[in-house]
């Protein structure tokens, strides 16, 4: 997200970009959609994150009121300050999101393939916050408002999920003089890898909490990365409703990557930020060593720390991103299989050149009774514990029904404890040379990037 300071695109918002002839009466279909058609328009539905699980009889029949329309690359599709009934699907092409706030026009979200825009107006009952426009030639399916709600009317959870994702937008757009500042930075990221070996021992828990610990620290300025493959689900955990990830960017070309990069990013009212890697199993593939590394490139200026939850398996991707860490969190529970899994875990990393006191070791209990106690595991590690994270009872399982972070909610859980230990531990060690560099960059209040449901 950017300030565009040349003349184009305030020429664009401010003279002859202005229509006098909404969208969809320059560009009119006619007849019904065959059935070749009708099948393609669906297919565009269930990759928009609100609409995947809709019913297909459901889906079928907002496609079938759909109106495809083409536009050319530079022409307006929604203007700022508009009232607006119509929501568009992107099915080809890329567009723009623009807000105008002078002296300046930031960019705050480059859109793609599966993508939604539009729906403010209609579910937040204002007018266009942004601007609109085709970066590309684009074609669009838009559906009106009324014959949305005649689909959707009794489908709560569907209106539900949208008005989330538009309240979200909206308030992650209303802060655009930080966002517009986040190319002005100020030292590279310290990369953080939190890697559980074994299934079921609460990394991405711990990797979500770490972040909030480190936000509330540093608000504005903490990314988690999830590429806890095939499922990657932090943002979920925390309430935020996902619309795009790494893997839809794998095609971006080089020019408007770091501005889709960006926009890409969740934004929770406590202060941290969400990348998922993927929505869908099937995207996992799109996630390769070549796109990390270029995407961690372009984080690592923007960010104080990364945060990257590696999941449990060792792929290509992973080694690449090994190169990439600063710090390497090995999570584990005291459970004689976890145990045997972190060893041989730890000597991997070791052999792959990871330095000893770049890698610590968390202990994370999950249940009252551990069965193997500390002492044991550190004879197993051969070496000790960084941090133990006590028991906490059911709090991470309701923090997860919730959308909570409990390192932002709950000061008194162990998870809390546990997180704030490995904030301070990852402080000390990458945090000294570069207090004084942040210390002006502190500027982002706690609820300068709102996005918490």
């Amino acid at each position: 997200m950017r300030p565009e300071n040349h003349l184009g695109p305030r020429e664009v918002l401010t003279g002859t970009g202005r229509r006098s002839t909404p969208i969809l009466r320059q560009h009119p279909e006619t007849g019904r959609p065959a059935y070749h058609e009708m099948v393609a328009r669906v297919a565009v539905l269930e990759r928009a994150a609100v609409f995947f699980s809709l019913p297909e009889g459901v889906l079928r029949a907002l496609a079938r009121r759909l109106r495809r329309v083409t536009v050319a690359s530079g022409e307006m599709i929604v203007g700022q300050g508009e009232p607006g009934d119509t929501i568009f699907f992107i099915e080809h092409g890329r567009c723009r999101v623009m807000i105008e706030r002078p002296p300046s026009v930031v960019t705050v979200a480059v859109l793609s393939d599966g993508d939604v825009f539009g729906e403010g107006p209609w579910l937040l009952k204002r007018p266009q916050q942004a601007s609109v426009y085709a970066q590309t030639d684009c074609t669009l399916l838009a559906v009106d408002r009324q014959s949305l709600q005649l689909v959707l009317g009794r489908d709560r959870t569907a209106i539900e999920n949208l008005t989330r994702v538009a309240d979200h937008r909206f308030r992650t757009f209303a802060d655009t003089t930080v966002q517009a500042t986040w190319g002005t930075l100020f030292k590279e990221a310290t990369v953080v890898g939190v890697y559980s070996p074994k299934g079921g021992s609460g990394g991405t828990c711990l990797s979500l909490n770490v972040v909030g610990s480190l936000a509330r620290r540093y608000p504005g300025q903490v990314l988690l990365l999830d590429l806890d493959f095939p499922y990657p689900h932090a943002a979920l955990l925390a309430g935020l409703v996902p619309t795009t990830c790494l893997a839809r960017l794998s095609q971006v070309p080089s020019e408007p990557f770091e501005e889709a990069l960006l926009s890409a990013v969740l934004y929770h009212s406590g202060g941290p930020m969400i990348l998922a890697g993927s929505l869908r199993p099937e995207e996992v593939e799109e996630v390769t060593p070549e796109l990390v590394t270029r995407a961690i490139g372009i984080l690592r200026k923007t960010f104080r720390y990364i945060v990257i939850d590696l999941g449990v398996t060792i792929s290509d991707t992973t080694l690449a991103l090994l190169d990439l860490t600063q710090h390497i969190v090995l999570v584990a529970a005291p459970e004689l299989s976890a145990v045997k899994s972190a060893t041989d875990a730890i000597d991997i990393l070791i052999r792959l050149g990871t330095p000893h006191d770049r890698l610590s070791v968390l202990l994370n209990n999950r249940s009252m009774k551990p069965a193997v106690t500390r002492p044991a595991v550190e004879r197993m590690l051969n070496r000790k514990v960084d941090i133990e994270v006590g028991f906490d009872y059911s709090r991470p399982d309701q923090a997860a029904v919730n959308g909570e972070i409990l390192s932002i909610t709950n000061p008194r859980s162990e998870i809390t404890r546990g997180a704030e230990a490995l904030a301070d531990l990852l402080d000390a060690i990458h945090g000294q040379d570069r207090s004084t560099t942040f210390a002006a960059g502190r500027s982002v209040p706690a609820s300068g990037h709102p996005g918490h449901a």
